[in-house]
């Protein structure tokens, strides 16, 4: 994962809608991003988990299903059948949108404006968390079952290569460096980061080894049970979900920082300045320097949306917040059963 915080104001798109699957209700619930008002919701399908826009429209995916929900402006619901089980996480590469179908062992290829499923790509097992690279030409699917990083190429959606994690890896988050030189794949079970060469870095160093396409360069710890990673040009920020940490690494993976303190952190968004943590455990966002905005309930998942704010699903509470990291809580409002990653649209 990249995060920035960059993105529109709220205050500047009074038109804005909230978009949230509720992993519990089968629905994708829409909420007026100004005012937390609810617009109603659409059916999209069984334990819809993730979304994502493209081609303007919102694509859901439901692990329950065989298919990704797409749902238009005016509310138009379609079916795009996946072949397998268990869409999970997204990507885009050359107008495409890839999906992890995690109980499939594959990744479906859909192109967003004809609605329908153009390829099927086998990977590991378990493909969870996608990540692309800067010019689009390659694309790194995480294994949790094999330990890998399935290597794609967008062009020809072939696997031309892999990295491996190791023999008891299982493999949560993948993420590039905005420049493409380095690649990350987080080791949930062995509480471990490893960077790796990227195969499009060596396109751009003809001089550099073929075998080192794929080559993991370093491995670090982190906390105990991670889970995802932010990436950004110059640091690289790991929760520890289950030790209350967040490490902090330059690219290389020197270690940096241990920030400590958190209760369950899964996590960080930068706004105003600041990075922030989603804490869930913990009804309040904690900066790493220290300050902290209360949520009244705790939050799983956030999505920032500029101007200092992040809408933040509370999962367990059946609720999301638009939180202001200056002056805080800005509307709650009510949802149905277990909402998610939620988008903006």
């Amino acid at each position: 994962m990249n995060s920035d915080g960059a993105g529109e104001g709220a205050e500047d798109a009074p038109n804005r809608v909230v978009a949230v699957p509720c992993e519990g209700a089968d629905v994708l619930a829409l909420f007026a991003l100004a005012t937390g008002d609810s617009l109603g919701e659409v059916p999209v399908g069984s334990h819809p988990v993730h979304a994502t826009t493209t081609a303007d429209r919102t694509f859901v995916a439901t692990m329950g299903e065989r298919s990704v929900t797409a749902v238009d402006p005016g509310g138009e619901v379609t079916r795009i059948d996946t072949g397998v089980l268990g869409p999970s996480h997204f990507a885009s590469a050359n107008g495409e949108l890839y999906v992890a179908c995690s109980a499939g062992d594959a990744l479906a290829v859909i192109d967003p404006v004809e609605l329908a499923r153009t390829d099927r790509i086998g990977v590991g097992a378990e493909p969870h968390e996608l990540a692309v690279a800067p010019n689009g030409d390659r694309l790194y699917s995480g294994s949790r079952r094999d330990g890998l990083v399935d290597v794609v190429d967008t062009a020809t959606h072939e696997r031309i290569g892999t990295v491996n994690v190791g023999p008891e890896a299982r493999v949560q988050g993948v993420a590039l460096t905005p420049d493409g030189h380095h690649g990350y794949a987080v080791d949930q079970d062995g509480d471990r980061i490893v960077v790796f060469e990227p195969a499009s870095h060596g396109d751009e160093e003809p001089d550099a080894p073929a075998t080192r396409v794929g080559h993991v360069r370093k491995a670090a710890a982190v906390g105990a049970d991670p889970y995802d990673l932010v990436v950004t040009a110059n640091r690289v920020f790991v929760p520890g979900r289950a030790d209350g940490t967040v490490h902090e690494f330059s690219p290389d993976l020197t270690l940096e920082a241990v920030h400590d303190g958190f209760s369950r952190p899964v996590d960080l968004f930068k706004a105003n300045g600041h990075w922030w943590v989603i804490d869930a455990e913990a009804a309040r966002l904690r900066s790493l320097d220290g300050e902290v905005v209360d949520t009244n309930v705790p939050g799983l998942v956030a999505a920032p949306v500029g101007g200092g704010r992040l809408v933040v699903s509370h999962y367990d509470d059946n609720r999301i917040s638009l939180v202001d990291v200056a002056d805080g809580i800005v509307w709650t409002a009510d949802t149905p059963t277990y909402p998610f990653g939620a988008v903006v649209v």
